[in-house]
């Protein structure tokens, strides 16, 4: 897997943990906000995170059980994925598809057929990626965030496109998550990550966790063009940081949301 490009805001040590910022100057008021910001998001993942994760857990025993009789066969396997700064993480999934099925497949190339309607229904309200909320208050992954990719190999991306969405925690749930066009590749549809990279927020956050709950008993799927003024804030990423990383053709400007405008942080 290609390494990720470098972040001239961080230093980096083994196993691409990003550590501290080593120019006290690019520290500005904006920047103050967002590291403000990424602290409650931290205590929010923690704590709601952790009563989410005890929550789920029954769920996903009574789940793993129903599948093992189903499928006669473990209910769960492991999913190596990309987390932030290019850190794999590994976590587990409830099985809905065929044994045979590789396990980096693409939803896009045929292979990815669930073995019945049971399975098509745990995976049409992402109930099989329940096991991932385990991995939320160790804060390897956040409850909500970009989508973690799989490793290059079986899912090349676009190298800007890619290290930029790995500058925050990968997150359970998202914006493309709970987006019109998640049936597409996450990476055929960009502009939800950077939408969640340029303007997101703790507003944001909470309301895409209350749409996805709503997914989840039959809700409706949200267009950019729909999230509300009212959860724009002034980004978990600044624009700076995303063309450092070669992210720049990406960048998507605020007039194709719904507010027209961006909010005062």
């Amino acid at each position: 897997m290609s390494e990720p490009a470098s972040d001239p805001l961080y230093a980096q040590h083994a196993g691409d943990r990003a550590t501290i910022f080593h120019d006290e100057h690019d520290i500005d008021t904006a920047r103050l906000g967002q590291l403000a910001g990424r602290v409650g998001k931290a205590l929010m993942d923690i704590v709601l995170g952790t009563i989410l994760a005890v929550v789920a857990v029954p769920v996903i025993a009574a789940l793993a059980v129903i599948l093992a009789i189903r499928l006669g066969q473990w209910p769960f396997f492991w999913h190596r994925r990309i987390g932030q700064y290019g850190k794999p993480i590994t976590f587990p999934k409830l099985r809905t598809l065929p044994k045979a099925t590789p396990r980096y497949a693409l939803k896009d190339g045929g292979a990815v057929i669930p073995v019945d309607r049971f399975t098509a229904f745990l995976r049409h309200r992402h109930l099989d990626e329940l096991p991932q909320l385990l991995l939320v208050p160790l804060l390897k992954m956040s409850l909500v965030g970009p989508r973690p990719k799989m490793p290059d190999r079986f899912e090349p991306t676009d190298p800007g496109y890619r290290d930029a969405r790995q500058l925050v925690r990968q997150g359970c749930t998202g914006l493309w998550q709970i987006g019109h066009e998640s049936h597409y590749l996450v990476h055929e549809r960009p502009e939800y990550d950077f939408c969640y990279l340029q303007y997101g927020s703790l507003r944001m956050d909470l309301w895409i966790l209350w749409r996805t709950a709503l997914l989840m008993v039959g809700g409706k799927t949200i267009r950019l063009s729909t999230v509300p003024r009212w959860v724009l804030g002034a980004g978990w990423v600044n624009e700076g940081r995303i063309r450092a990383v070669g992210g720049a053709r990406f960048l998507i400007s605020s007039d194709r949301l719904a507010s027209g405008r961006r909010p005062a942080a």
